[in-house]
């Protein structure tokens, strides 16, 4: 390898050399351990590896009992990526995976069921880089225990997302609903909200969109439902359908295939503001994170119940709506022009 793993988060390695071109990596074979993910930050797949050996105690837990995916970028930042979800072969046949039908097709997919670290790097042997979770467990497909928002930002600024992500906030506070933001790890803003157990995929989907809903008609030229691209304009896309079966979000604390080598960071709220770097939080950085306070130590201790949303009247969003008609109103020197 070019460089000792695990220097990469600042920690002390623990890979031993294990043949041409392998490291073992918490009693893992990494093959290729020596190749370069990250050319400008010099960043090896070894070093994905002990990175998440590194951090298994954070993330191992946001992938027990759950059905996972992955993006495969087997040649890291250089190459081709692809979206796996079935691993029918190709990992030690003790990695533990489920067969769920797939809702499109009704064919049967074999998930890996997360909740080791073993299960994690042999993931990353197959040139695994960001994972994926589903918002329910394998016990309790049809029963979410979390719901969440993928703001993102169709002009590829962190700035907007955090705008629509505080204007989130504020909408679910007002009906009583606590959430967690975290970095996608990209340009986007992911907010979680954890769920007491009880309301199906169908019932928290359709409450993810009537907020989504609620946030469009309030700051229409700041975020739109809009799923086709083309009808976004500059606004910030707020995708609700994460809250769907078979349906993933990139895993909190997850490493994703963007420059520098992001991971997805749980903030605190106070944190999402218009000039925060996401990149700031990376493979070499996150170490020093980690060492502090955990803004989502308590995320479990605060699962809710979904409220009922009766469809009333909002007048914060009908005051935005009415103050953006008066200033697109033409005047009447314009209209005799």
């Amino acid at each position: 390898m070019t460089r000792k793993p695990g220097s990469a988060h600042g920690q002390s390695g623990s890979a031993a050399r294990g043949g041409v071109d392998t490291a073992v990596v918490a009693g893992v074979t990494i093959k290729r351990a020596s190749k370069v993910w990250w050319p400008d930050e010099g960043i090896t797949k070894g070093d994905v590896a002990e990175f998440y050996a590194g951090i298994a105690a954070r993330i191992v837990p946001w992938m027990a009992h759950r059905p996972l995916a992955a993006e495969r970028c087997p040649d890291g930042m250089l190459g081709h990526c692809f979206f796996h979800k079935n691993f029918a072969s190709g990992l030690p046949e003790d990695v533990p995976r489920t067969t769920i039908r797939a809702k499109s097709t009704g064919r049967p997919v074999r998930y890996v069921v997360g909740g080791s670290k073993k299960t994690l790097l042999a993931m990353v042997n197959l040139g695994s880089i960001a994972i994926h979770v589903m918002n329910c467990r394998t016990e309790s497909l049809h029963r979410p225990d979390w719901l969440a928002f993928d703001l993102d930002p169709s002009t590829g600024r962190f700035a907007d997302a955090a705008r629509a992500g505080q204007l989130l906030r504020e909408i679910l506070e007002e009906v009583g609903i606590r959430s967690y933001p975290k970095t996608s790890g990209g340009r986007g803003l992911h907010v979680f909200v954890p769920l007491r157990a009880g309301p199906d995929q169908g019932t928290v989907r359709a409450f993810a969109r009537e907020i989504g809903d609620r946030m469009a008609a309030r700051s229409p030229e700041l975020v739109t439902m809009a799923a086709v691209k083309r009808r976004r304009g500059d606004r910030v896309y707020v995708d609700t359908m994460r809250n769907a079966f078979g349906q993933t979000i990139v895993a909190p604390y997850s490493v994703r295939r963007r420059p520098r080598a992001p991971v997805s960071t749980p903030l605190d709220w106070d944190e999402v503001t218009p000039d925060l770097d996401p990149a700031r939080f990376n493979v070499r950085t996150i170490g020093r994170r980690l060492a502090g306070i955990d803004p989502w130590a308590d995320i479990w201790r605060h699962r809710q119940a979904l409220p009922d949303l009766p469809p009333g009247r909002d007048e914060a969003a009908e005051t935005a709506l009415a103050r953006t008609r008066r200033t697109s109103r033409p005047s009447r020197r314009s209209r005799a022009a």
